[in-house]
């Protein structure tokens, strides 16, 4: 199966991807090793303009979990969980959140969600 998800993503997981998958240009903060465990990995420049599908600020940890329900907030899971999926520049993009931070990866199929996502770019990640 890794060879058909190598065809389906212009910056395939395993492979040297030294630039953004949105504006193209060279990483400034993730090195090639880091970069080639994801798909599509999306530079720190251009996440910071994402917004949610109501174009607002994406919401992460206690924000997220205050947002959506008013049920005390267990801490263990704060630091890895926050809104999905976020556009950048009208681009569909998932975020891969752990250890209270995050990554954002364009999604070049239109998925409906994370585990799609996963699927048809990299299902193990």
């Amino acid at each position: 199966m890794t060879a058909h998800i190598i065809e389906m993503v212009a910056f395939p997981p395993g492979e040297p991807q030294t630039v953004c998958a949105l504006c193209e240009n060279h990483f400034e903060v993730y090195d090639v090793e880091f970069a080639s465990t994801y798909a599509n990995l999306v530079c720190q420049a251009c996440d910071a303009g994402a917004v949610t599908s109501s174009d607002e600020e994406p919401a992460t940890g206690r924000a997220y979990l205050q947002r959506e329900s008013d049920d005390p907030i267990d801490s263990a899971v704060v630091a890895d969980i926050g809104d999905n999926p976020v556009f950048i520049d009208g681009q569909q993009c998932w975020r891969r959140y752990k250890f209270g931070g995050w990554v954002t990866r364009l999604d070049e199929h239109d998925c409906e969600s994370v585990e799609e996502f996963r699927r048809l770019h990299r299902d193990d990640v």
